[in-house]
């Protein structure tokens, strides 16, 4: 199971860097030097599992419920079902990058 909150803390570590970049004065509450550590009261085992991580006697910690999560939207535009046989043409068409 720790696989998954350590997935799971990736996934928020990566969202709660695009919210504190989007919006810099909330981290204005958060003391330089702090440990950051994410929790999600809608899911109390991963809290659990982070409230572990923190070491004994450690001061400069901040405690974040990270609240809600918009949906994850596609970036994928004009997406379309090809056959084998244009499947095999694209993988020998020039790289697009």
């Amino acid at each position: 199971m720790s696989d998954i909150y350590r997935l799971k803390h990736n996934d928020l570590f990566i969202e709660f860097t695009r919210y504190i970049t989007n919006h810099p004065k909330f981290s204005e509450q958060i003391p330089e030097g702090a440990e950051v550590i994410l929790l999600d009261s809608r899911d109390a085992g991963y809290t659990r599992f982070m409230l572990k991580s923190v070491p004994s006697g450690r001061k400069n910690v901040v405690f974040v419920d990270v609240g809600e999560l918009a949906p994850i939207r596609s970036r994928l535009k004009k997406p379309r079902i090809v056959s084998q046989d244009m499947a095999k043409k694209l993988s020998l068409s020039k790289s697009r990058n």
